[in-house]
């Protein structure tokens, strides 16, 4: 058993707990204090159920809002907020977090790199930060003690920064989840499935999404012969940005989503049922875009590869929530590194020291 601190009680933060906290390791979830929801006691447990691909009873050790005792004697974090507050919630734990501590972020998008920097800054010692390529769980919260799992978990590639710490992540979360390496937390980021999933299904369907007087299922209803001709040509660009960087390109998403759309295959029944989005102001187009999707952008720039139709879907979205995501997003500039070029984007984070 293993003390393991979670930082962020959204649903992906509880669902890690409870799941962590049913395989009998001892569990502390913590607030940051900028969820929707943020935690107000100082510390209590919580029973929770776990339900659809994942089903059992947890009691999670700890639920608090207090920093310093949950990074208490603990070597493990698992970061699972929001990619938007990255920087934030690198500085919240900074001043607590235990040398020689090894920090795994779910669905990174190069958070990796953010944390790495801030420990610099802060004198955090010996810290190892790496992340995984997408999120732990696909998983929603219905309820205040009910956590709703649409995959049972998986391996996942994961990769840390920088790149020659990746094997010593994996080794020290090798008995929480397994893990396997990605080149670079570039490669990591870009193999995500939410870099074309949300984005193609999303901006197309947003009169069904606004104006639905139910719950919307995404996955349910909004894969139809368009949305997977779109995936498609989404990922025809996102090959072409891999194949530039030398990194592996799994197939488009559109195989999925046909599956998805087989009402004689039930395998992903429960991932069909994850409600959402409700809105185009959710974190499918607000973390995913500005976040990954500009990332995409600008790193496609400085290898030389056009993806005029990528382009424009962020411009789309843009256009709906009148927000520059590329000036504010995740890119190559806004990371201090836009003056990069080719080769030379994949060797910075799979060479850097």
């Amino acid at each position: 058993m293993k003390k393991i601190a979670v930082i962020g009680t959204g649903g992906t933060g509880y669902t890690v707990a409870a799941d962590l906290s049913m395989r009998g390791h001892k569990v502390w979830l913590c607030s940051t204090g900028m969820e929707e929801n943020p935690i107000k006691s100082t510390e209590y447990s919580k029973t929770m159920e776990l339900t659809g691909a994942v089903q059992g009873s947890a009691v999670i050790h700890a639920v608090t809002n207090d920093i310093q005792t949950a990074l208490a004697d603990v070597e493990l974090v698992i970061c699972c907020t929001v990619s938007n507050w990255d920087e934030d919630v690198a500085r919240i734990i900074a001043p607590y977090i235990m040398p020689g501590s090894k920090v795994l972020l779910s669905a990174g998008n190069l958070g990796s790199l953010i944390y790495y920097r801030v420990f610099k800054e802060c004198a955090a010692e010996n810290i190892i930060v790496g992340e995984t390529s997408g999120n732990l769980f696909s998983c929603r919260r219905p309820d205040e003690n009910t956590v709703l799992i649409g995959n049972a978990y998986g391996p996942k590639d994961a990769a840390a920064f920088p790149a020659r710490n990746t094997p010593c992540l994996i080794e020290a979360f090798k008995d929480v989840y397994e893990l396997t390496p990605s080149s670079c937390i570039l490669e990591a980021a870009f193999s995500a499935p939410n870099l074309l999933s949300h984005i193609s299904l999303t901006l197309v369907n947003a009169g069904a999404i606004e104006n639905s007087r139910e719950p919307y299922y995404i996955f349910k209803q909004g894969i139809c012969r368009s949305t997977i001709n779109l995936a498609d040509g989404l990922w025809k660009e996102k090959k072409a940005v891999m194949d530039a960087l030398g990194f592996h390109c799994a197939p488009s998403p559109s195989n999925s989503f046909r599956k998805y759309a087989n009402q004689d295959i039930h395998e992903f029944d429960h991932f069909k049922d994850l409600e959402g989005p409700d809105s185009l102001t959710v974190r499918h187009i607000t973390e995913d875009i500005p976040i990954l999707g500009c990332l995409f952008l600008s790193v496609a720039r400085a290898v030389g590869v056009e993806t005029p139709l990528y382009a424009s879907m962020v411009k789309v979205a843009e256009a709906i929530n009148q927000t520059n995501y590329y000036e504010q997003g995740r890119t190559t500039e806004n990371l201090g590194i836009g003056h990069l070029r080719g080769i030379q984007i994949p060797q910075y984070f799979q060479q850097a020291d």
